[in-house]
């Protein structure tokens, strides 16, 4: 007696399929705002301690307070966490160690 109804797997194919596409493009419209953070950050930084690290650290505290790329952030973690949650759990790999710890390899 399951409550399965047929039609109910390929529309969460579908949309997971569209999730998916949302994220991609939530990560490349990050991707985006990041680049021109760097360059502007670039541009205007006359420092001679200018390193990757330095770099780094200082367009990561400029998208902090960027309030577009904290908005697109959180909705990129809420369709990663739809995502998880509508993918089928994968399979781990099987142990191949008869003894069930792999430092021993027999």
């Amino acid at each position: 007696m399951s409550e399965e109804q047929p039609g109910v797997e390929p529309e969460s194919s579908e949309e997971l399929e569209s999730v998916r596409r949302e994220v991609e493009g939530l990560h490349k419209r990050m991707e985006e705002i990041r680049a021109a953070t760097e360059v502007e950050v670039l541009k205007n930084w006359q420092s001679p301690w200018k390193g990757a690290d330095t770099v780094k650290a200082k367009v990561d505290a400029r998208l902090a307070s960027n309030q577009e790329f904290r908005t697109i952030m959180t909705r990129a973690r809420t369709a990663e966490a739809t995502v998880a949650r509508l993918s089928p759990p994968a399979d781990s790999a099987p142990d191949t160690s008869p003894t069930g710890h792999p430092a021993i390899g027999r």
